[in-house]
């Protein structure tokens, strides 16, 4: 989510730049990316939480914490460990749910 909006950032100040000197100083972004992003920031979340069922409480948090607010990061790195190398999550239900999904 945080390097979604940062991108977003970086592309208004480019356009802004070209512009010149642009008294508006508000970042544009459409509520349906928010959205978008907030829905993928959760489920990485959930997932990164249901995956660390076995974890100490703050670890659990931690690695929750990140994946929701470095979701992009968090779901490259769960599809390279978990799902190309096929290291099982420590949790029940989310290795038959991604597995599920792989195998269609």
């Amino acid at each position: 989510m945080l390097e979604a909006f940062a991108l977003f950032k970086l592309l208004d100040s480019e356009e802004k730049s070209e512009e010149h000197f642009s008294t508006n100083n508000q970042l544009n972004i459409p509520i349906t990316w928010i959205i978008i992003a907030l829905l993928i920031s959760f489920g990485s979340a959930y997932l990164a939480f249901s995956c660390n069922q076995y974890e100490k409480p703050a670890t659990r948090a931690l690695s929750t914490i990140i994946a929701f607010f470095f979701s992009g990061f968090y779901l490259i790195y769960y599809f390279i460990v978990h799902v190309m190398f096929d290291r099982k999550c420590s949790s029940r239900g989310i290795n038959n749910i991604v597995k599920n999904i792989v195998k269609k």
